[in-house]
């Protein structure tokens, strides 16, 4: 049994090496590469290198090593406190809510639990062992700053929502926008935070699901970058005053823009469907409201709720709706058999093979192979 034991603690602790090596080495990579312009990729670098050195806490006592070296006792990378609120202000200034006061406070009690932190790991060794063996201790560093953790990923992954709404209201063309992958990190960051900490209380010696996190860990800490790396920042267009025609500001100079009746809503509803009908601008590629708003000589806001309110869907949606329309008619049409389908999606403005299949599937209930197989034959 010891034997098992053993072997499962020098596996666990070879997996929390390899996730210390492997988070050090993208998050330095992450701060390198931004140096020079410190952009908001800078503060995920931040996050990877805080989240891999967490890791020592653990690794000591996995490699039998704390008791020969006191030294590495109490390390002050108990970051419980400070990484998802660090995650959350990047994620603040990379999305659509950029340009609003970002909200540093979030991380002032993460700051101050690491200075407290680092006070206490300079202190004599017996006096650090007494301090660790205190309630104040795990009830200060531990629990508190998981539940502060808890609530700041959740008030996260709302940000994240009401982000991809927005987005989803602004642009046609959604990829690298709704921050899916952060939210995706984010359910798994509060998912094990609280299944480790059950555990810990329910079976502390299940060393199998400790591996299992630690190779989790690495896994995640690879999509984290990766992801990083080719996210960009979502900007908020309809909040840039550069991005309108002056004459939509002049309407709304002064006044904070009435509640819309719906008979008002339904003939700028008509005047949008006859323009984007008539001119097939949705197979810009890159469409966005504001397009729509500086053509129509309409406030963004208000083509917004005219296409929420009388189509029921987002300006995304409906945009995707008429490209696959346009998609139906050129899939049937003898004229365009030259055209694949991914030439098809093409053709009506999607970028991607899986964002054209996945539309056209919603809208239609079936694929565009099995749609063009079933009017050919």
């Amino acid at each position: 049994m010891k034997a098992i034991i053993d072997i499962s603690y020098n596996l666990q602790s070879l997996m929390d090496v390899l996730g210390l090596i492997q988070g050090i080495s993208f998050g330095i990579l992450l701060l390198l590469l931004n140096y020079r312009h410190f952009r908001n990729t800078y503060l995920l670098g931040i996050f990877l290198v805080l989240f891999s050195l967490k890791l020592l806490v653990f690794i000591p006592a996995g490699l039998n090593i704390d008791q020969e070296h006191p030294e590495l006792f109490l390390l002050p990378f108990d970051f419980s406190w400070l990484l998802f609120p660090i995650f959350f202000v990047y994620t603040q200034k990379i999305s659509i809510f950029s340009d609003q006061k970002i909200k540093y406070w979030v991380l002032y009690p993460g700051i101050i639990s690491f200075v407290l932190q680092a006070i206490i790991y300079f202190l004599p060794y017996d006096t650090k062992l007494e301090i660790a063996q205190s309630f104040w201790h795990e009830f200060l560093f531990t629990i508190l700053g998981i539940f502060y953790s808890w609530v700041i990923g959740i008030w996260n992954l709302r940000l994240i929502n009401q982000h991809r709404k927005e987005v989803e209201n602004t642009f046609s063309d959604l990829e690298n926008k709704v921050l899916g992958w952060a939210r995706i990190f984010l359910i798994y960051l509060l998912i094990t935070s609280v299944l480790v900490h059950i555990l810990f209380y329910v079976s502390p010696e299940n060393y199998y699901f400790k591996i299992m996190f630690s190779i989790f860990d690495l896994i995640a800490i690879y999509w984290l970058s990766v992801n990083g790396i080719i996210q960009q920042n979502v900007l908020s267009l309809i909040n840039d005053k550069k991005n309108f025609p002056a004459t939509i500001f002049l309407e709304n100079k002064n006044r904070v823009m009435e509640k819309e009746d719906d008979d008002n809503l339904k003939s700028v509803m008509a005047k949008i469907d006859t323009y984007m009908k008539d001119t097939e601008v949705f197979l810009m590629s890159e469409l966005t409201i504001i397009d729509l708003a500086d053509q129509l000589k309409i406030h963004p806001k208000k083509i917004s709720a005219s296409i929420n309110t009388i189509f029921k869907q987002n300006f995304n949606t409906y945009v995707n709706y008429l490209r696959i329309k346009k998609a139906e008619y050129l899939l049937s049409k003898r004229s365009t058999d030259y055209l694949s389908i991914e030439g098809v999606g093409k053709e009506v403005g999607f970028h991607s093979k899986s964002a054209f299949y996945a539309a056209f599937k919603r809208v239609t209930g079936t694929t565009p192979k099995n749609y063009k197989e079933s009017i050919s034959g």
